[in-house]
């Protein structure tokens, strides 16, 4: 039997790969260190909120920057 634990970190690490394989990684080796590391981050670990933060933008221009500037798909 699958645990909810098993469940909840499949469905993280599928949403992770979904991340990886859509983004723009030529854009984003393009960006300066600071915005560059923000969009690593949010790609590894999902955490728009930090890597909002981390880049020194809003969570609303992060987002918009992370989807439609380097083609990042969450599935959340």
């Amino acid at each position: 039997m699958v645990s909810k634990f098993e469940k909840i970190a499949k469905f993280a690490e599928e949403a992770r790969q979904v991340r990886r394989s859509t983004a723009n990684w030529d854009f984003i080796r393009s960006l300066p260190s600071k915005l560059r590391i923000a969009i690593e981050y949010y790609i590894e670990t999902g955490n728009f909120r930090e890597a909002a933060r981390i880049a020194e933008m809003s969570v609303d221009e992060f987002l918009y920057f992370s989807k439609d500037k380097a083609n990042i798909y969450d599935m959340s």
